[in-house]
């Protein structure tokens, strides 16, 4: 792994408007290809703290470092070509509903450039192992929920990120694609990807051990698989 973190927080404060801090003097480091999940009670801040990661959002106080840059003052096109390094998937897909599954999935290609022919062979290739392969020309409004949460997932991992956020990415999928999914960010994971998963799935947790990101009382722990009892807690 490398030296300089992919992401790092530095005494982070995140409040909003004139409200109560919903996280307070925050410290976390994330090396290059590490793995860890996000949990903590609904508010606990998981969604702030993962929209700080992908650059939405900055913080109210102290520095946020992605890629070795201090972000709190980058300029709008800085953070532009930033994004393009990081794969979010959203909790509520934010998807082109007007646009086929197939295109969903081959805007980020398009987007750097590639050749159609070398979009179709990985967009195609991708969604079948999502098993989105009988729905790729489907208009994404017609998708279901689960398929739309594939479709998602597919577009935040095709263009082989540095890093990938996922907000709950297996919530809205049955019991066995899940494990599958997990494979897929898994096996990216070992390409160098760094894997930040915000989840409340314990039994995902319990059969993919990483380390976890807990969040609570405003703060963060870091909990490992071999914490025993305290990781169970989660």
């Amino acid at each position: 792994m490398s030296s300089e973190p992919i992401i790092k927080m530095e005494n982070v404060c995140i409040r909003y408007g004139r409200g109560p801090e919903i996280l307070s003097n925050v410290n976390l480091s994330l090396e290059k290809g590490s793995f860890h999940y996000l949990t903590g009670k609904s508010g606990a801040g998981k969604t702030s703290l993962l929209s700080m990661m992908y650059l939405a959002q900055k913080p109210s106080r102290g520095n946020v470092n992605v890629f070795g840059k201090n972000v709190n003052f980058a300029n709008r096109n800085a953070l532009a070509m930033f994004r393009r390094r990081i794969g979010v998937v959203f909790q509520d897909f934010r998807l082109l509903e007007h646009c086929s599954a197939f295109d969903n999935v081959a805007l980020p290609l398009r987007v750097c450039g590639m050749n159609e022919k070398e979009i179709k062979k990985r967009v195609n290739e991708l969604l079948k192992w999502v098993e989105i392969d009988r729905s790729t020309s489907a208009i994404t409004s017609t998708l279901s929920g689960g398929e739309k949460q594939r479709v998602a997932i597919a577009r935040a991992v095709i263009n082989r990120p540095d890093v990938l956020l996922a907000d709950e990415p297996t919530g809205n999928v049955d019991n066995d694609i899940a494990p599958k999914l997990m494979k897929l960010f898994i096996e990216l994971n070992k390409l160098g990807t760094t894997v930040v998963i915000a989840t409340h799935n314990e039994n995902l947790i319990k059969e993919f051990q990483y380390p976890t990101i807990h969040l609570k009382n405003h703060g963060l722990t870091i909990i490992n698989p071999e914490d025993g009892d305290k990781y169970a807690e989660i």
